[in-house]
């Protein structure tokens, strides 16, 4: 009974025709990512993350967002973006950009990550499958991947902002040409110095990611598998493990990555998307990884902040 109340409410709350009938192509709680934004930014599970993230981001990190008006409000989009090596960042970033923009990004997770997490469906995410988000992207929705997944997070702090993309990650290319929307590179400054972990610190510190990443290299047959799955499992739950430091963060939207699938290949977008995204991150974060730098940023925004409020209301006042 409660399958049918929650297929029928789903149904009932996607308005537009052309979009319920894209949603109808997959499960119901697929169909929950075809939802209104208004609609998923009211659901329990997307509140209780404003109470945990959004005010934490405003209030101890200053988030802000510079250069949404590069994308286009009444057109789908994909952006993507690098991993950081804590994750604490993803669902944050989503919340608060909701608040921001008033827009829901959809978000394209690994499979396994849902299956152990199927509650971020609540949040507009979905397994990461081309057809669901070509339909997404068809229906108008603005979506985020990030393509070098797991791999990227875990090349150690010394690759902290180094787009480290495996060969094989072209997918996303092939899903925003199909849907003919843009590319849009995204970056957090500082995002690696909101969090730190003691346990990947010291895995760090000895080098054992660097190993780990060259093992990995070598595709010796069951042995690298094997290693992929548990390696990532095991980063996974050292995650959970972290002490929040008060960094600014900045969200930078890029300018939309060109392509032209008559004269290009998918090769070359993904070499140029990559490209995109890693000048992006040069551009606004010049000193690599410094939890100084970090911490320094967020008392001058402070500072700013302070001076300027006491400063108007003194105008006022007079």
């Amino acid at each position: 009974m409660e399958f049918v109340d929650m297929k029928k409410k789903t149904d009932e709350n996607i308005v537009d025709p052309d979009i319920r009938e894209e949603a109808h192509r997959y499960s119901v709680r697929t169909r929950m990512a075809f939802l209104p934004d208004k609609i998923l930014g009211d659901i329990w599970y997307f509140r209780l993350l404003t109470l945990f993230y959004y005010y934490a981001f405003t209030y101890i990190h200053g988030f802000q967002i510079v250069g949404m008006e590069k994308v286009d409000p009444e057109q789908g989009c994909l952006f993507i973006s690098r991993h950081s090596t804590h994750t604490a960042d993803v669902q944050a970033t989503l919340v608060s950009t909701y608040h921001k923009t008033g827009r829901v990004v959809r978000a394209l997770v690994h499979r396994q990550v849902m299956f152990f997490f199927p509650f971020l469906r609540l949040m507009g995410c979905v397994p990461g499958k081309r057809d669901t988000a070509v339909s997404l992207l068809n229906s108008g929705f603005w979506v985020v991947v990030i393509p070098g997944g797991v791999e990227e997070a875990m090349v150690g702090h010394e690759n902290a902002y180094k787009v480290c993309w495996p060969e094989n990650r072209k997918g996303f290319v092939h899903v925003a040409t199909q849907a003919n929307v843009p590319i849009i590179p995204t970056f957090m400054a500082n995002q690696e110095e909101m969090r730190w972990n003691p346990i990947l610190f010291l895995w760090n510190l000895l080098g054992l990611g660097r190993l780990y990443s060259s093992i990995l290299k070598l595709e010796i047959p069951f042995l690298t598998p094997f290693l992929h799955a548990v390696g990532g499992l095991v980063w996974f739950i050292m995650t959970w493990i972290q002490i929040p430091i008060p960094v600014q963060l900045t969200l930078y939207v890029g300018d939309p990555v060109q392509y032209d699938m008559s004269k290009d290949t998918i090769d070359d977008v993904v070499e140029r998307c990559r490209c995109s995204l890693q000048n992006l991150i040069s551009q606004h974060q010049p000193h690599g990884k410094s939890y100084r730098n970090a911490v320094k940023q967020r008392i001058e925004s402070l500072r700013n902040f302070w001076k300027g409020y006491i400063f108007g209301t003194i105008e006022k006042m007079q």
